[in-house]
C-alpha cells in the first residue's frame, strides 16, 4: 500500500503543477492555501512514507497523516464551493486523484508502520 500511496502522491504533485501552469494561481486566500497544501502535503507524505514511521505520539508519519486529513477537508470544501463543476476533459480523473490520494496516504501513514503479531514474533 505504501508504494501505491507514494505513486499517487507523486502523480498528484505533478498534475497539480501542470494545473498551476495551465490555469494560474487563484486570487482568493482559501484557494491559495488549498494550492499550497496540494503542493506541500504530497511531498511531505512521500518523505514520510519512504522514511517510515518511527517514534512517539507525534512522529513524522503521524503529522503527515494529520496533514492529509486537513488537506482532505480543504478538498471537500472546494468541491462544495465550486458547484457546478466544469465540464473539462480530465476533471473527473484529477478530482478522483485529489480525493483518493490523501485518504490512501493517511491510511498508509497511520497503519503502514505497525507490525502484526505474526511479523513481530517471526
Amino acid at each position: 500500500m505504501k508504494a501505491l500511496a507514494v505513486l499517487c502522491n507523486v502523480v498528484l504533485l505533478a498534475f497539480t503543477c501542470l494545473v498551476l501552469v495551465a490555469e494560474g494561481v487563484s486570487s482568493e486566500a482559501a484557494y491559495i492555501v488549498l494550492t499550497l497544501l496540494l503542493i506541500v502535503v504530497p511531498g511531505l507524505s512521500v518523505v514520510a512514507l519512504v522514511r517510515g514511521g518511527g517514534g512517539g505520539t507525534w512522529s513524522f508519519a503521524r503529522v503527515a497523516a494529520l496533514c492529509n486529513i486537513v488537506l482532505l477537508g480543504f478538498i471537500c470544501w472546494a468541491i462544495v464551493d465550486q458547484y457546478p463543476h466544469p465540464e473539462e476533459p480530465g476533471f473527473l480523473p484529477y478530482l478522483a486523484l485529489v480525493v483518493l490520494t490523501p485518504v490512501l496516504s493517511a491510511v498508509a501513514l497511520a497503519y503502514g508502520g505497525r507490525r502484526t503479531a505474526g511479523e513481530a514474533s517471526g
